[in-house]
């Protein structure tokens, strides 16, 4: 007789190791990628509904700004941006469906900037930070300052 459950469990294991009952494997990856030349130069495996943040000082300005991404599964998703004050290329109303907090003296813009991708000028002075759950990593220890970098969302098959 316990032989016979054993054997049982055995074959219970072996069924859900079959891919169609298996759970699906995460095969999501938010990559940086130096450009023109197209190598990964960073790489996390993530999921959909994570979070990750870029984190800089404005160039003009000199104040400090932290973008807050969400993986989609259509892409990546900017959902906030907070600064001191606005400055040159940061969010603002103009955008569809985007909504303003002022708090003190922060500002934050809350939006559903979606893109499949995008490109990031390696800052000499910026100190561009991506921050990915427990992984700090400063763009310019990967890259060289004034570089461009796509930051992207890619799906990878099986095996691969």
């Amino acid at each position: 007789m316990p032989l016979r459950i054993i054997y049982i469990l055995f074959l219970l294991i072996q069924l859900l190791n079959i891919p169609a009952f298996a759970a699906e494997k995460n095969d999501l990856y938010l990559q940086v990628v130096g450009q023109p030349e197209g190598k990964v130069l960073l790489e996390f495996q993530v999921g959909a509904g994570d979070l990750f943040y870029i984190d800089y000082v404005h160039s003009s300005d000199h104040t400090p700004v932290h973008d807050i991404f969400r993986i989609d599964k259509g892409g990546i998703v900017l959902i906030e941006e907070d600064f001191d004050w606005y400055g040159s290329g940061l969010e603002s109303l103009s955008n569809a469906g985007a909504r303003v907090s002022l708090l003190g003296d922060k500002t934050r813009v809350f939006l559903r900037r979606k893109c499949p991708r995008f490109l990031l000028r390696v800052g000499r002075v910026a100190g561009h930070v991506i921050t990915y759950k427990d992984s700090r990593i400063p763009l310019l220890s990967i890259a060289r300052g004034g570089d461009s970098v796509w930051i992207r969302l890619v799906k990878k098959g099986r095996g691969k």
